[in-house]
């Protein structure tokens, strides 16, 4: 059995997909430990030729599964995982790339402390791998977080070294783990990955945090991510995402186990920075849609006031406040100018 299933992605990164698999080619756990599905996910460049080079040269460890339609990368992450046959399942998009040690260290952690997830840390960059990849002290130290109670998971969502966890893509999970809970990334959206990655932290047992910068998410300031016309139409996803995790959480049980953190989490990541991503890109929001968003909010969570996690002062406390103020055509500008202003004074809070 290999150690690990890593599932990429790809569309159209005929330009960075060489680098990202390099990288897999010089991990210290041997390429011959790794299973490596690549999902082609209807590339109109040159990626499809490049994956299939890399299968040719590593038969044994790389498959490449080419998709006739473009289905977003939920749908391929969900496609490949139906090919995993590894202990462990790790994700990673093309145009990234792992430090050559970051799947022995990760398997070995796993493997001695019977992680469900081990979570490692991910460093934004512009420039590439021989700038960076000497930069991988955080100055927190490893851990291990059992859990036995809901009180233990909203302490460990509650602590200060708790690391971002929507991302997919600086974590490894068990794949019985993954497929016991049916694990699966929403579909046909940008910000896919709270669908998986909030389940996933809701029955994990057994988290391993190993708090060394192994990931490296790169900024591609020609992407889509500064791309105005392309972030008007997803601007919606990351509350469609939510809605759908909302009712993942429902329908296993962890809302009623874990309430105050499940709300914590929604009213954060649903209607806060689903906000603060239209803000910081200058995004505009009508008036309707606000009214339906904080419609939805005091729907699901009429007590969300009351909830102490989202009372701790900051940003989040001030951000709430949006859920209350009455939003119409004549105020709607007013109201995205107010965001703005807020996203700018916390600046790297955020």
């Amino acid at each position: 059995m290999k150690k690990i299933s890593v599932i990429i992605p790809c569309y159209n990164v005929s330009q960075y997909v060489d680098r990202c698999m390099e990288s897999l080619e010089k991990q210290t756990i041997g390429i011959d430990n790794l299973e490596i599905i690549l999902v082609n996910d209807a590339s109109t460049d040159a990626t499809l030729g490049k994956l299939l080079l890399w299968e040719m040269k590593y038969p044994e460890d790389i498959m490449v599964i080419p998709l006739e339609m473009n289905v977003m990368q939920g749908a391929a992450r969900n496609i490949a995982r139906r090919y995993c046959s590894a202990e462990y399942i790790a994700y990673l998009d093309a145009d990234d790339w792992v430090l050559p040690e970051t799947f022995e260290k990760t398997y070995e952690a796993a493997s001695s402390s019977a992680a469900d997830i081990v979570n490692y840390l991910s460093k934004k960059t512009f420039k590439g791998p021989e700038e960076t990849d000497s930069d991988t002290d955080s100055g927190i130290r490893d851990s291990l977080a059992v859990i036995e109670s809901p009180k233990d998971r909203l302490a460990l969502f509650m602590s200060p070294d708790c690391p971002l966890i929507r991302g997919c893509w600086d974590k490894l999970f068990r794949r019985s783990f993954v497929e016991e809970h049916d694990l699966l990334f929403a579909e046909g959206v940008f910000d896919e990955e709270s669908l998986f990655t909030i389940p996933a932290y809701m029955h994990a047992e057994r988290i391993c945090f190993i708090n060394r910068y192994l990931h490296r998410y790169f900024q591609n300031p020609l992407g889509s991510a500064h791309n105005y016309v392309a972030d008007m139409k997803r601007r919606d996803d990351n509350a469609k995402t939510w809605l759908a995790t909302y009712d993942r959480l429902l329908s296993d049980g962890s809302l009623a186990s874990n309430h105050e953190l499940c709300e914590w989490l929604f009213v954060i990541n649903y209607f806060i920075r689903s906000f603060v991503y239209a803000a910081e890109r200058h995004i505009p929001y009508d008036a309707a849609t606000v009214n339906a968003m904080q419609t939805k909010v005091k729907e699901l969570f009429p007590q969300y006031k009351q909830n102490k996690s989202l009372l701790t002062g900051g940003f989040y406390t001030e951000a709430m406040k949006f859920i209350e103020i009455p939003v119409t055509e004549e105020n709607i500008d007013s109201y995205n100018a107010t965001w703005q202003q807020i996203v700018s004074a916390f600046g790297e809070a955020l």
